[in-house]
């Protein structure tokens, strides 16, 4: 049979990735990440990660863990990878658009993080995730690389090119949220859970609505590519001030006094953000008019979903419960 033949079900209908498959996808991939993060971290050992060797370890986890099973699944299956994954074009205005989404949304990101940062505090002390700090030009090409632009790619690839697709089955906005959601919980990071997730839910529209995976690429990249140019700047900062007033590195970090005198300020922004936001969303939408699209249903799709379906989903949550809630015992332990 060639490849061509092979997309095809027996039926001659088209072939797309199941919830099963979705399911079992997330699992593998979550599995992999929490167990060969934590081999990998804890052979090399603190001391022995700096902040290029952490780079390259980052960009390699990556693509080896998040990047490769989708591929092999969709290879395995002989599927029609392109358009499965929604290899399309874009255009220039819609990238515009886009860019105008990510830059005023991610003051919107921001001000999620913090309110919820400060619902967290009030039961206990929220860690935020511990980043190498990016001081010299050649580490922040190598984070721009590796915490940028492979996440993008690859977990772009897996979230907006396999999972939304199998979840199509329930329609746009069910398969625009549970994508995001499990897009964030993938993180396993409490402080950023619902800024990611609500990330996770636009970069799944943008999809959708151009019908194209480069668009919610360029959406992620745009999102992480701020985030470490301000790491950066802060270090940059930090450099010359010197013995000057100190910047905090991240919200843990900020005196209570100071949080809420950042939160009002993000406030302020996110406000005037958000119009910018609502008008760059609305041109978007009238540009990528008629052009979404999602997949047909397969015959056997017709059938209500079943409890094998969902085991892999329930395994998922059930692993992503138990370690969210080391993290918030750990937490209210430390003001105990």
């Amino acid at each position: 049979m060639d490849l061509y033949r092979a997309n095809w079900a027996d039926d001659g209908q088209q072939r797309w990735p199941t919830v099963l498959a979705s399911n079992s996808l997330y699992l593998i991939v979550l599995v992999l990440m929490v167990s060969i993060s934590s081999i990998v971290f804890s052979i090399l050992g603190p001391a022995n990660m700096n902040t290029e060797k952490w780079l390259v370890v980052t960009l390699g986890m990556e693509i080896i863990v998040i990047g490769v099973p989708p591929l092999l699944y969709l290879m395995g299956s002989r599927m029609d990878i392109k358009r499965v994954a929604r290899i399309n074009r874009v255009r220039g205005v819609e990238l515009l658009l886009v860019l105008g989404m990510a830059v005023f949304g991610y003051a919107i990101v921001g001000f999620i993080n913090m309110v919820w940062y400060s619902i967290l505090s009030r039961i206990g002390n929220p860690v935020e995730p511990v980043l190498p700090p990016i001081r010299t030009s050649r580490q922040y090409i190598m984070a721009i690389i590796a915490m940028a632009l492979t996440p993008a790619l690859v977990e772009e690839f897996l979230f907006r090119g396999v999972i939304l697709r199998g979840y199509e089955r329930f329609g746009i906005w069910t398969a625009m949220v549970v994508s995001g959601v499990l897009f964030g919980v993938l993180h396993l990071n409490l402080v950023n859970l619902p800024a990611i997730i609500f990330l996770g839910v636009m970069i799944s529209y943008v999809v959708i609505r151009t019908n194209s995976l480069f668009a919610g690429m360029f959406y992620h990249f745009v999102q992480n590519f701020l985030s470490i140019s301000f790491l950066f700047l802060q270090e940059v900062a930090q450099r010359y001030l010197r013995d000057g007033m100190a910047v905090p590195e991240n919200v843990e970090q900020m005196p209570p006094e100071l949080l809420a005198a950042a939160l009002t300020v993000w406030g302020i922004i996110a406000f005037f953000c958000l119009g910018l936001f609502i008008a760059c969303l609305a041109s978007f939408n009238r540009v990528t008019y008629g052009k979404e699209s999602i997949r047909t249903l397969m015959v056997d799709e017709t059938k209500a979903l079943s409890l094998k379906d969902m085991l892999p989903a329930i395994a998922a949550i059930i692993i992503v419960i138990v370690y969210l809630g080391i993290e918030v015992f750990t937490m209210i332990k430390s003001v105990q």
